[in-house]
């Protein structure tokens, strides 16, 4: 069991929240678009000898260890890139939003998509919403990042939540093949990327619910570290 601390946005109030988590999971090629997912698999192969997945959505486990709210963060090599996702959080039977980057080695991508999951820390915003309050409008709220590569911040991603598998549908394929998933955290899939992979130096990312005016946002330091030996 692992504990983070979160500021829990809900009824107009901010409150802190304590969550006490058993595991943690990334979820692979979840766009709603079944279409457009087989295209970004093909991509992948394509471009970067990425495998294709035996099922989708795929669902990777991650060590809890990788769960993070620092800004620094310091990766092994130059192929490395965050992507921008809703992140749910099961406490105690209820249904808390998060928003989240699933940092991957895109080179490790190429010989195993679970080993690359795995290596890289996975940031997540230290506040969360309420999901009861934003469910009955779910697919209009943004979601949005930003890279900056060669000092300029450039935009990286740009979609809705409603090109994501919704809440319901992640959770009922997390426990036909799991089991229980109290008390766990879980990276939803993300959004297409504008221009193709970048690496930058700084990740930012936000998701904006217009409706209820507000929105989360967080950033982190990508901090290239040296494969040679010294």
């Amino acid at each position: 069991m692992s504990c983070m601390t979160f500021t829990l946005q809900a009824g107009g109030k901010e409150v802190p929240l304590t969550l006490e988590y058993e595991r943690v999971f990334a979820i692979g090629y979840a766009g709603r678009n079944i279409e457009k997912t087989m295209e970004h698999i093909k991509e992948l192969e394509r471009d970067l000898g990425v495998p294709s997945p035996k099922k989708i959505p795929t669902i990777f486990q991650c060590g809890n260890y990788v769960l993070t709210q620092e800004k620094d963060l310091a990766f092994l090599g130059e192929k490395t890139c965050g992507e921008v996702e809703y992140v749910i959080v099961m406490k105690d039977g209820k249904i808390y939003i998060g928003l989240g980057s699933d940092h991957t080695d895109r080179e490790l991508e190429a010989q195993s998509v679970p080993k690359a999951k795995q290596i890289c820390p996975k940031p997540i915003c230290p506040v969360l919403w309420d999901y009861e309050e934003m469910k009955d409008h779910w697919d209009d709220v943004d979601l949005n990042s930003w890279q900056t590569v060669d000092g300029r911040e450039v935009p990286y991603q740009k979609g809705k939540l409603a090109d994501i598998l919704p809440v319901e549908t992640i959770l009922k394929e997390l426990k036909d093949r799991v089991g229980d998933i109290d008390n766990c955290v879980i990276f939803s899939g993300t959004v297409p990327v504008l221009d193709g992979f970048r690496y930058g130096s700084n990740f930012r990312y936000e998701m904006v619910d217009e409706v209820l005016g507000r929105k989360l946002t967080s950033d982190y330091n990508v901090i290239v570290i040296s494969e040679e030996e010294r």
